[in-house]
């Protein structure tokens, strides 16, 4: 694929439809090889777009198209293949009349946009002006197509990804996502050393904070799938907190499940905590504080890991299906939090390994709550180790102490 613009080159707006592109491409059985960007110099885009034609079967071309002077995509192509522009009387014809219908003249910029490389076939756009087109360059297919998504998008699934289809042989594979929370990237790699895969399946790894994500690349029908699924599933035990959906979607399930209420107190993490509980419409907590990082109570300072205990159990009211999460403030870099729940309750004191921003620490302490809370629910240890925590000590109280 070739992205081009200056916009998309110098990082003004994120190319989001390369990214759809690939995921498109890959879920369609086609692998695509590389991504190029280049920005808006004529004479460097048709040097790139004749390189491409050299190494190339097929090429995706994005943006540029447009009315303006720094669309320089069309001439570009007329350029690398030494030939004229033309116009294409069919397409200018439907823009004239797309014009009247909508009761404006059509300025004479947008008959760039009926300017295309002779020879070249047109593509039809029926949601904007800029067309699209095919040209074939030292045997290589260029497909150029606007930059405005939603006219990329249809372009690509209802003409162009069905052509390439019918031409080149195409299996698609299935990609099953496997989050993980609180192991590092050397970890994993460490327990799937041992995993001996069929030659037609990989294994692929994201990382994004706080998330590990494991991804399995094979045929949906493939009879391998469910045992090497099973195996990724006991190497990473207890810490897949979600399979093929985010974690706050699997937590809903659980807690809705169990008809838990869940109530929330929160320092450090600011209200993170319940917007990611809250998040995609899950509306998971039925009462929430949110209280300053900076007012600390004296029972804090001198127990902070009792104090966090307590936030947790004063959320809830007893003899209810309710579970409290609290974290306490953060105290010469520690944080505490809690869990109160009609089985006991759990709290740990953490420290972090490495420095983090502030929004990416309260992410992950808030990830380490609604971790505490799966874990209660599916019946796991509800204290964990975590690769990139330092846990300096912890507590359990059963509910018959408490009472």
């Amino acid at each position: 694929m070739l992205s081009t613009g200056e916009e998309v080159l110098l990082g003004d707006i994120t190319d989001t439809n390369a990214a759809w592109l690939s995921r498109t491409l890959f879920e369609n059985g086609l692998t695509m090889s590389r991504r190029v960007t280049i920005g808006d110099d004529l004479d460097d885009m048709a040097i790139e777009l004749v390189r491409l034609s050299q190494t190339e079967q097929v090429v995706i071309v994005n943006g540029g198209l447009g009315p303006t002077t720094d669309d320089l995509t069309t001439a570009a192509m007329a350029s690398a293949m030494g030939v004229e522009l033309t116009l294409n009387e069919a397409w200018l014809d439907e823009l004239k009349q797309r014009f009247e219908r909508h009761g404006r003249p059509m300025a004479q910029s947008n008959l760039k946009q009926a300017m295309l490389p002779d020879g070249a076939r047109l593509i039809e756009n029926p949601k904007g002006t800029a067309c699209g087109f095919h040209c074939e360059l030292n045997g290589c297919h260029f497909y150029f197509t606007p930059g405005v998504p939603s006219e990329f998008f249809d372009m690509v699934e209802r003409q162009i990804l069905p052509e390439l289809l019918h031409v080149y042989s195409a299996k698609a594979r299935s990609c099953y996502r496997l989050f993980t929370f609180g192991l590092s990237e050397s970890g994993i790699s460490e327990v799937m050393a041992s995993l001996v895969l069929p030659d037609d399946v990989s294994l692929g790894y994201r990382s994004s904070l706080p998330f590990i994500e494991v991804k399995l690349f094979i045929d949906a029908e493939h009879d391998e799938k469910d045992t090497i699924l099973e195996a990724l599933q006991q190497r990473l035990a207890d810490y897949v907190v979600s399979y093929n959906e985010p974690m706050a979607s699997a937590l809903a399930f659980d807690v809705n499940r169990h008809g838990i209420a869940l109530k929330v107190a929160e320092q450090f993490t600011g209200g993170w905590l319940s917007s990611l509980l809250n998040g995609q419409a899950a509306y998971l907590v039925e009462q929430g504080w949110v209280m300053s990082n900076a007012h600390v109570p004296e029972q804090a300072l001198a127990n902070p890991l009792a104090a966090s205990l307590a936030m947790a159990s004063a959320t809830i009211s007893p003899e209810q299906k309710q579970i409290g999460l609290a974290c306490g403030p953060e105290l010469h870099g520690q944080i505490c939090v809690a869990i109160s729940t009609p089985e006991g309750e759990w709290g740990q004191r953490l420290s972090f390994k490495r420095q983090l921003s502030h929004d990416d620490a309260r992410c992950y302490i808030s990830t380490v709550l609604l971790d505490m809370l799966r874990r209660y629910l599916n019946g796991y240890t509800v204290i964990a180790d975590y690769a990139s925590l330092t846990r300096h000590d912890d507590i359990y109280i059963d509910a018959d102490s408490i009472e």
